[in-house]
This record gives C-alpha cells, structure tokens and sequence, in this order.
C-alpha cells in the first residue's frame, strides 16, 4: 500500500467520523484507523498518517460509544 492510499483511507475515516452516520461512519471511521495504523506500523516509516489514524481510532470508538448503549437502550424496550 502506498502513501496515496493510505491518505485516501484516512481522509474517508475522517469523514465518516464527523458525519457518524446513526453509527455506522464511526464503525467505518474505526476499521480505517485501525488498517491505516497497522500499514503504517508495518511500512517502518515509510508512511505516514499516524495523528489522522488515530483521530479515526479516538472519534470512531467515541461515536461506537454512544451507538452501543442506544441499540442496547433500545433492544431492552422491547422486552
């Protein structure tokens, strides 16, 4: 994977992460963060983007927060 990808990929987790998308583009924002993290750990220093990953890590897994407790909240209703 080369820079431009990796950019592309975190440029769409930030995104999504902003937008939230009733969950779904934090779960997006999350993956992209943790692919991007890993490629970039693995490029030795070849890559970079480490900050926009983890941007995508922290505002995913906030937004996945806030999500899981709604669909929990909203499952338990109906019993």
């Amino acid at each position: 994977m080369n820079q431009d990808q990796i950019d592309k990929m975190l440029k769409w987790g930030i995104i999504f992460s902003v937008i939230w998308l009733a969950g779904l583009g934090s779960l997006a924002a999350f993956i992209f963060g943790v692919k991007a993290r890993n490629r970039i750990k693995a490029s030795n220093g070849t890559l970079t983007g480490t900050g926009s990953a983890l941007w995508c890590l922290v505002v995913g897994a906030l937004g996945l927060a806030l999500w899981v407790p709604i669909i929990l909240i909203g499952i338990i209703n109906q019993f």
